[in-house]
């Protein structure tokens, strides 16, 4: 048969024969036809038909399989990470409610301040401590907040209470935070009155363990990371508050002299010593150290109290702040934060997650620490709060240029991968994306080269601004809020790979992901969405 011309097409006629047993063709038939190109070649038997259908009906279903499964396995992936929503496929509505003990009221617009922790898949919720400051300093009245009056653990998925344990007078919970990036298998309590505080110590399962702290005169204690009581206590002879008298004599501008303060962390359950650090008084403005005593009327003025002290809990640290001292240390108690002369100005040390730290001061550069204080590297700018995936590579590092304009990615050896322009922060970075923040606009931005995938706007004229970003690693929800704290807010759900808006709903609170479930915490109480 002479090759056919390439522009010529080429039809073939499927002429069915009786199988390999019958008589072989016998030449053109009537119409001229030539013997047909498969007349030689056996023809399938029914067997082999019901065979070939069952094997592709198997790739079919091994296909859907190896979908489910590879669905499965990042939805489990997800409920690991406080950015982690199993699936946003659909719109979420509202599958249970909890209402808080004290509830705001109807006439309240006001959005939650909720402290939380997860704990073990639960969302555990301390009480909001009314009459008193953490450092147990002021004393007025206060109406009542809303919220539980006991520790509250709820099921993220069922919206089941799964215990409460109950707390005495101005109770104070750690470690805590309010977007549940948060989890602790130990979760410690200092409540009661002055003259009898005690410590509880709460497990995943609701048990509790319970002892008094003998607290010293001027000793103070809070909860500490790691099941630890952190305690603290000025050293030397005390020096009282500090106000102008009748003649408007008032206190010097800058207090040179002050009390070091004596750090001191025990395990929480038996009162054991696990370290002891001493931080000394540096001179420092008078306004630093203003506050109210306790039993003051708020409506007063405030003195100078040069042994304020307060004491802030993160997941794998803790912060001493007060009137002539800063400073940060490690569940192991090392000190974070830079203590030579050289260092001019206010410091911050913030999380990085995995026993690393970001130590910050007015130089325009980073140094990123371990546990131990060892410097691991330095990086040039600020760094950005990152809201990680849990499929994203840990390849970059987001950081404020001095600039201040933008942001860069900058890789692991210290090199620039890209850099953002324009006034942006990081909303989330997930695997492939990096997702950017730009008042009401959304960037999605290529991982590997910061190249613009997509653009999305919030074309509503709600006066929303994004808050807090969710992914199931296909989809983003995008939390928008009120700018002025009231009102409703909404969740949209955008494709992570093209920008392309899915769905829109109203949001009455604040919402948080726990172990995979979408959790909004409201004026009147939880709910759950799925």
């Amino acid at each position: 048969m002479p090759r056919p011309d390439k522009e010529e097409s080429v039809v073939f006629d499927l002429v069915e024969d009786n199988g390999p047993g019958d008589a072989p063709d016998a030449g053109p038939d009537a119409a001229g036809t030539g013997p047909s190109l498969l007349s030689g070649l056996p023809r399938p038997s029914r067997r082999t038909w019901v065979i070939a259908a069952a094997v592709v009906a198997a790739v079919a279903v091994t296909t859907v399989s190896v979908d489910l499964v590879r669905d499965h396995r990042r939805a489990e992936l997800m409920r690991t990470s406080s950015v982690g929503v199993a699936s946003l496929a659909d719109p979420p509505e509202e599958t249970w409610s909890v209402p808080f003990d004290v509830a705001a009221g109807r006439d309240s617009g006001a959005r939650m301040d909720q402290q939380l922790v997860v704990m073990d898949g639960l969302l555990v919720m301390p009480p909001v401590s009314t009459g008193s400051s953490p450092d147990g300093s002021v004393t007025g009245v206060f109406e009542a907040p809303p919220g539980f009056t006991d520790i509250v653990a709820v099921d993220p998925g069922s919206g089941e209470v799964a215990w409460r344990v109950p707390v005495e007078k101005s109770p104070v919970c750690g470690p805590t935070g309010y977007d549940a990036s948060i989890s602790t298998e130990l979760l410690v309590c200092v409540h009661g009155p002055d003259d009898d505080r005690r410590v509880l110590a709460i497990t995943p399962d609701g048990a509790t363990r319970s002892r008094p702290l003998d607290l010293a005169e001027g000793e103070r204690a809070f909860p500490g990371p790691d099941g630890m009581v952190v305690r603290t206590v000025r050293t030397g002879e005390p020096i009282g508050y500090l106000a102008c008298d009748e003649s408007r004599n008032c206190p010097p501008r800058i207090l040179e002299q002050g009390r070091s303060v004596r750090v001191t962390a025990e395990d929480a359950g038996t009162g054991a010593e696990r370290w002891t650090s001493t931080l000394e008084f540096d001179p420092t403005l008078s306004d630093n150290c203003q506050t109210w005593p306790a039993n003051a009327d708020p409506s007063d003025a405030p003195v100078t109290d040069p042994d304020l002290t307060m004491v802030n809990v993160g997941a794998e640290s803790v912060s001493v702040e007060g009137c002539g001292v800063s400073a940060t240390l490690s569940v192991a108690g090392v000190r974070l934060d830079p203590t030579d002369d050289d260092v001019i100005g206010q410091v911050w040390v913030s999380e990085l997650g995995s026993g690393r730290f970001a130590v910050e001061g007015q130089a325009a550069e980073t140094v990123v620490v371990d546990a131990e204080g060892e410097i691991l590297r330095t990086v040039d700018g600020w760094m950005q709060p990152s809201r990680t995936a849990p499929d994203a590579p840990d390849d970059l590092w987001f950081v404020t240029r001095p600039s201040g304009v933008g942001f860069a990615a900058v890789r692991e050896d210290g090199s620039e991968a890209w850099m953002a322009l324009d006034e942006s922060r990081l909303a989330l970075a997930a695997r492939d994306v990096v997702v950017v923040n730009r008042g009401n606009r959304l960037l999605g931005l290529d991982r590997a080269t910061g190249a613009k995938i997509w653009e999305w706007a919030d074309d509503d004229p709600r006066g929303l601004v994004g808050f807090r970003t969710f992914t199931d690693g296909e989809t983003i929800a995008e939390q928008l809020l009120p700018q002025d704290g009231t009102g409703e807010g909404a969740l949209v759900a955008i494709d992570l790979g093209t920008g392309d808006e899915l769905w829109d709903v109203p949001l009455a609170g604040s919402v948080v992901a726990v172990d995979g479930y979408l959790v909004d915490l409201t004026s009147d109480g939880v709910r759950g969405l799925g």
